[in-house]
């Protein structure tokens, strides 16, 4: 892969798939926008990558507003003078039962795993559009293809929101030469595990037919890759990366 010349914004891309996301982008020629809320954190991987000799940006984005995602796109267009990739990573977890689910949990998950993919897509369409060139991947779950088992149902919705996007996007963006695909990971070894317990992590590795959790590496592979022109003829998918849990 080659993304030499390319500008790439990584929501959510100071730690976990984000930042593995960031690295390989970054490690194979490409501009990597790291766009995270914790601007400390991004910022250490910019200065981590560049004393590689690799070209990085950190931008501090609340994804809940819109506002913040103009800014990041305007600042990434600016830095480095266009915006070839977007991959929205940044998303949020939880487990809480049905019952117990407030208006406001509901309403905070949705933003930030749902409504930041569509509105951090509308925004990066003017440059993409001009270009008639443009790969958008989208972060879905496994949870998204099968209602979860181990999560909230807010997760679910907006995991299985995101695969709806992803297909009307890529219909309707495959004019402009623009491949819009999503990656559905299943239990991946990042944070975002940390708030299960011991024996809802070990139910969780029994369901998993190779018998382990994904590795943050193997995830973000799979992202950069549908980033590449390597994928050049691939849009509307959602690749299952989930150690046989679902085969779609």
């Amino acid at each position: 892969m080659d993304f030499t010349g390319r500008t790439a914004i990584v929501t959510g891309g100071a730690k976990g798939i984000g930042r593995g996301c960031v690295e390989l982008i970054a490690e194979h020629g490409g501009n990597a926008v790291i766009a995270d809320m914790n601007f400390e954190m991004a910022k250490t991987v910019e200065d981590e990558l560049v004393k590689k000799g690799l070209k990085a940006k950190a931008v501090q984005v609340n994804v809940k507003q819109v506002s913040d995602i103009e800014k990041m796109v305007k600042t990434a267009a600016d830095t480095f003078g266009s915006v070839d990739i977007l991959i929205n990573n940044a998303g949020i977890f939880h487990a809480t039962p049905i019952e117990d689910i407030t208006e406001e949990e509901w309403d905070n998950i949705l933003a930030i795993n749902l409504k930041s993919v569509f509105f951090a897509t509308q925004k990066v369409l003017p440059y993409m559009e001009e270009q008639r060139y443009g790969k958008i991947v989208n972060l879905s779950s496994l949870a998204g293809r099968n209602g979860g088992i181990a999560n909230g149902m807010g997760y679910a919705a907006t995991k299985a929101g995101i695969v709806g996007l992803t297909r009307g996007f890529a219909s309707r963006l495959a004019k402009y030469g623009i491949n819009v695909n999503a990656v559905a990971p299943g239990s991946t070894d990042t944070g975002i595990l940390d708030g299960l317990s011991n024996s809802e992590i070990d139910a969780l590795v029994k369901n998993i037919p190779l018998g382990r959790f994904g590795k943050i590496h193997e995830v973000a592979a799979a992202i950069v890759f549908l980033c590449s022109d390597d994928a050049a003829f691939v849009t509307g998918a959602v690749l299952d990366v989930n150690g046989g849990m679902y085969f779609g």
